[in-house]
């Protein structure tokens, strides 16, 4: 028996660290007004102020909608009415030497505010489009995707 709790006791304490940061959060939303929703693993959620949302989750507006997303490097993003945006991938690891940052927007509009990881290590934050009109403005970012 003892043989069994001591090998239950090391699975745990080998899982643990797996599970902790595949389920850390990317951020936060703020302001959340009209339609917001996010999908996350083939599911629509409707988020409220201070939803958690994670790296593979995509946020989107519909035509009232608008909201922020607030990272935990305290970069942040504001969307328009109608967008579409992919959180591809968020990795901040300050003492671990670890960043990275990939967002892609597929439509819509947004308003983009760097934070501690584009200080630290500016190559690693990227912002795709597919056609995009970019303002850039010191570390702020305007951008706006137009449906063809």
């Amino acid at each position: 028996m003892s043989k069994i709790l001591s090998l239950l006791f090391l699975f745990v304490l080998l899982l643990a660290p797996v599970v902790d940061s595949a389920e850390e959060s990317a951020g936060s939303l703020r302001m959340t007004k009209g339609d917001v929703f996010i999908e996350r693993g083939g599911k629509s959620i409707k988020p409220e102020n201070g939803s958690a949302v994670y790296q593979n989750d995509t946020v989107q507006t519909g035509a009232n909608g608008s909201v922020g997303i607030v990272f935990k490097d305290n970069s942040r993003i504001s969307l328009g009415p109608n967008s579409r945006l992919d959180l591809k991938k968020f990795v901040f690891k300050p003492a671990e030497n670890q960043f990275s940052m990939i967002n892609k927007l597929t439509k819509g509009t947004a308003s983009f505010v760097s934070g501690k990881m584009t200080k630290l290590s500016p190559e690693s934050v990227v912002l795709e489009t597919p056609t995009a009109t970019i303002g850039v403005r010191g570390t702020t970012y305007n951008v706006k995707v137009s449906e063809d």
